[in-house]
């Protein structure tokens, strides 16, 4: 078997720039040429591209491929192992990449419309939940961290529900002037704790490193929305102390 550049990229269904860099990084290098001195492809190179696909499909990188082929020592069966820890990794932020954009789905389809920057926060939203579970298990009870963050799907639905709810609450009520201490601001927080439910008087309790540990998903939101909010729990938690 003796195949120039051309016919042996369309022999394994390849392009010939694929086959330029490889030679081009010592990966892949044709070793015989044909009488009109052109460089050809034997079984030998055969064998090796499709080593090298074979590897590839396994997310190892070019330059790691090189090295492992030119190896004589190099363990295939320890690789295999190394490479399955990488594809189970991969697999895993896979699957909550899709979850994520389900629920976000979900909302959509509820809702009808989601403007592009309130479609990215809620994303970011549950994207960074599990962050958002650490920093909340030094504070709160694990009952109250499960009810805040659920795991299960129905749960999740009706989170994800919550947390729109909020969001276009808050936006209103910015728009139409109303105070974070107003009755209807108000009703519509205890409302809201609810439907969660979260006890108030373990958020009350919270001190000034919890607030600051949550600066970094804050910043996510607008400004005006974050002091907004802020304003309106502690007109809630001054309420209910008084009463």
């Amino acid at each position: 078997m003796e195949l120039t550049v051309g016919n042996f990229a369309r022999y394994v269904k390849t392009t010939l720039r694929t086959l330029r860099h490889y030679e081009q990084i010592g990966l892949l290098v044709p070793k015989m040429k044909n009488r009109l001195n052109q460089k050809v492809y034997s079984r030998d190179e055969l064998k090796k591209f499709y080593n090298i696909q074979l590897l590839k499909s396994l997310n190892m990188p070019l330059h790691e491929i090189k090295q492992r082929l030119e190896n004589p020592k190099y363990s295939f069966k320890d690789m295999l192992e190394v490479q399955e820890a990488v594809l189970l990794d991969k697999k895993e932020k896979i699957n909550m990449s899709l979850e994520m954009i389900n629920r976000i789905k979900n909302l959509v389809i509820e809702t009808g419309h989601l403007k592009t920057d309130d479609l990215m926060l809620l994303m970011n939203s549950i994207r960074l939940e599990e962050d958002q579970r650490v920093i909340l298990n030094q504070y709160f009870s694990s009952n109250t961290v499960d009810t805040i963050m659920p795991k299960g799907k129905s749960q999740q639905k009706e989170l994800d529900r919550l947390n729109m709810r909020l969001l276009s609450f808050v936006q209103s009520a910015i728009q139409n002037g109303l105070s974070p201490e107003s009755d209807q601001v108000q009703r519509e927080l205890k409302e809201l704790l609810k439907k969660l439910p979260l006890p108030i008087d373990e958020l009350s309790n919270t001190n000034n490193n919890f607030d600051e540990q949550l600066e970094i998903f804050q910043a996510l939101l607008p400004v005006d929305m974050v002091e907004f909010v802020k304003e309106a729990m502690q007109a809630l938690y001054k309420k209910h102390k008084e009463e």
